[in-house]
């Protein structure tokens, strides 16, 4: 679950830091970088409520903010009250954002844009993460589209793909991923999870 070039980035921002004498902004990036590893490597439930989640992702996106400081601004939506007790697989959205900075955002040299926002759409809670990437030719939309829709065992198992498999098995049909071109120009990521006694399949406790 850590990825290591997300790991050794974060101590080039330390250094970087300590070299310019930015101390305040080191007491904020050690908290933040030691919630988000405390949250990675419990070994509480795979379920959690998904305030948790999305209070997780959102340090993430803060973190990777610090990292591309003034190459990449992100805006991130107030979660709905009603969303906040969906029970979910935990790291679902993380790794979607992960996702963007790494494949769409990380080549820009300025005004990379990542954008997460929240939908009610009938049954569903819906989580849009969307980016203004250059890179997604319409043959890899559709390339990622197919291989959410066809599982082929034979294949590599991307981050999204095993999100989206994750999901379907926890919350049933109809959940998980669905992909599109953002109106931003890049990737548009739709994680749909049921909503109320839909998602009551989802049991276990996530206590600390």
């Amino acid at each position: 679950q850590i990825n290591p070039h997300f790991l050794y980035n974060s101590f080039f921002i330390l250094n970087t830091m300590a070299k310019t004498g930015d101390t305040e902004r080191i007491e904020l990036f050690t908290t933040q970088l030691g919630e988000y590893f405390r949250f990675v490597t419990r070994n509480a439930s795979d379920e959690i409520r998904l305030k948790l989640e999305i209070r997780h992702a959102r340090m993430y996106t803060e973190i990777q903010e610090m990292r591309f400081y003034h190459r990449i601004q992100s805006s991130f939506d107030e979660l709905p009250p009603e969303f906040e007790e969906i029970r979910v697989p935990r790291l679902i959205v993380q790794p979607i954002i992960e996702n963007a900075f790494e494949h769409s955002l990380e080549k820009k040299a300025r005004n990379g844009r990542i954008n997460v926002r929240f939908e009610k759409r009938e049954r569903w809670a819906c989580i849009l993460i969307e980016d203004n990437g250059e890179c997604l030719s319409d043959e890899e939309l559709e390339r990622i589209a197919r291989r959410l829709i066809h599982e082929d065992p034979a294949s590599e198992t991307t981050g999204i793909v095993n999100v989206h498999r994750r999901i379907v098995f926890t919350c049933g049909e109809g959940s998980g991923l669905k992909v599109s071109r953002s109106e931003l120009g890049g990737l548009k990521v739709t994680i749909r999870v049921p909503l109320g006694e839909e998602n009551g399949n989802v049991q276990a406790s996530d206590r600390r």
